[in-house]
């Protein structure tokens, strides 16, 4: 037998400016493009040969432009129908929030699933992999025979999860008969950092969805958060669980109704944990924290979320806060004008800047004096790897022990060899801000003391405030609702 196998994933934020190109793109093909998604030795073990496509990795990032998704479409539907003959099945790695510029229905996922099914007709296997910051409907998940997403946010799980799909798939093959997902799509639309894995109601999700599965009339199931960053008529969480056999259907329908009911019945319990506050707030908070290293993540100019990186908040307030003799590193600023400035100057040498690319409020740009420190190369972290995109600046501020990290594109620093590349050390500092929402699994051990400042910006964490044109109506905490309606 043999499996079709294909990657896209990406969160895209229509708040940001710049639409992502297919330079932006990590492509990779034939068996790089299979070592890349984790699950080789899952279907040669079995004895499947895999045909593969397409690996195309994308940083969240803001909307990507239509020609670089109809170069990826392309070389994933012609794959397709080039190797229609011999595939038995399809598996496929899709975010769920991979919006598109100009494209009707703004979402890959939804759109190249809808294509594969036309290409190879109603009952070739079809198992998907998302992100549970993605968005699902019926059309998508009902044009599938299994779909599961990652349990953890933040994402520990996401291999594990892939080579769980895999294994399904698998089974599927060797074991033919009918599977169709059931699903209940809820009008709750909450952002990542009040849905975080560790704390409730997610933890009791979680634990509600893997005793379900423990059950052998349960073949998977998962929780969808959903996504936020752009407006879409998917948006929405979703409970969708895929019986073993028909025979399991409305066990399966039972299970459902009783996640989606215990989400609906704690809704309000979708809410930042930790620590959080208003944006000079945060930086008190952190000021009088007695040990290092504290961080205050920039919530609203999340990276990880599909920030630019422009948002100058957070530079602004600490320019302004009593720091209490505290070293501290912004990590960082997005300025490809400054980092040109910047190439042109000597370690060492005084330098006068405008830091900002001046877009609106958030990105002001910030007058700034001081000497350049550090040239180092800005990383992105994907895979447990570093891939570089361009060098990275460090300037220490006149009159301020402040550390500015001017950074090519939006980079979330979240690991110490991201600090490393940049030339510094993460522990060389009482207060570090990075662009995120909740801490990144690497640096949560690193970090003696966390902020969350709710900033503005594309990431805005107060989805209340984002004003949504295409949603279903009425959707919670937008609407003040009692009774659960489900949206599909």
């Amino acid at each position: 037998m043999k499996v079709f196998v294909a990657h896209m994933t990406s969160e895209c934020n229509e708040h940001v400016s710049r639409d992502a190109t297919l330079d932006d793109f990590l492509l990779l093909y034939g068996d790089e493009c299979i070592d890349a998604m984790n699950i080789r030795d899952i279907f040669e073990g079995a004895g499947m040969d895999i045909v593969p496509s397409i690996f195309a990795g994308l940083s969240p990032s803001g909307m990507i432009e239509r020609a670089a998704f109809d170069f990826i479409a392309d070389k994933m539907l012609s794959a397709l129908r080039e190797h229609l003959s011999e595939i038995d099945g399809i598996y496929l790695q899709l975010h769920g929030a991979s919006g598109i510029r100009g494209l009707d229905g703004v979402s890959a996922e939804h759109w190249l699933v809808r294509r594969m099914r036309e290409i190879v007709g109603a009952h070739m296997p079809i198992a998907l992999v998302m992100d549970p910051h993605g968005n699902v409907t019926g059309d998508l998940v009902y044009r599938t025979n299994i779909v599961r997403c990652y349990r953890e946010s933040p994402h520990i799980d996401t291999i594990e999860t892939e080579r769980l799909v895999a294994e399904k798939l698998v089974d599927l093959l060797c074991r033919r008969r009918p599977m169709r997902p059931v699903m209940r799509k809820l009008p709750i639309m909450v952002g990542g950092e009040r849905s975080v894995s560790a704390e409730e109601p997610m933890r009791t999700i979680n634990r509600m969805l893997d005793e379900a599965e423990a059950d052998p009339r349960v073949f998977s199931d998962s929780y969808h958060v959903g996504y936020i960053r752009h407006d879409d008529d998917k948006l929405g969480a979703a409970v969708v669980v895929v019986p073993n056999d028909p025979a399991d259907t409305a066990h399966c329908e039972q299970v459902a109704d009783r996640i989606a009911a215990y989400a609906w019945e704690h809704r309000e319990e979708f809410r930042f944990t930790g620590n959080y506050d208003e944006p000079d707030a945060s930086v008190a908070r952190a000021a009088a924290y007695p040990g290092k290293t504290a961080v205050i993540t920039d919530s609203g100019d999340n990276c990880g979320a599909g920030g630019a990186g422009y948002g100058t908040i957070m530079l602004r307030e600490l320019l302004a806060a009593d720091l209490h003799g505290k070293r501290v590193l912004v990590a960082g600023v997005n300025d490809p004008a400054a980092c040109k400035r910047l190439a042109g100057v000597s370690v060492g040498e005084h330098v006068e800047f405008d830091l900002g690319v001046n877009e609106d409020e958030v990105s002001a740009a910030v007058p700034v004096a001081g000497a350049l420190s550090v040239v180092g190369q800005a990383a992105m972290a994907s895979g447990g790897q570093l891939h570089t995109v361009g060098a990275s600046y460090i300037v220490r501020i006149d009159a301020a022990d402040i550390d500015v990290l001017v950074m090519p594109r939006n980079v979330q620093y979240g690991t110490m060899e991201q600090f490393a590349a940049a030339g510094v050390d993460f522990h060389d500092y009482d207060i570090v801000v990075v662009k995120m929402g909740y801490l990144d699994t690497y640096l949560i051990p690193e970090t003696a003391f966390h902020v969350m400042a709710l900033t503005d910006g594309p990431t805005i964490q107060r989805s209340e405030h984002i004003p949504f044109k295409r949603i279903f109506r009425p959707m919670w905490p937008i609407d003040d609702m009692e009774e659960l309606i489900y949206i599909e």
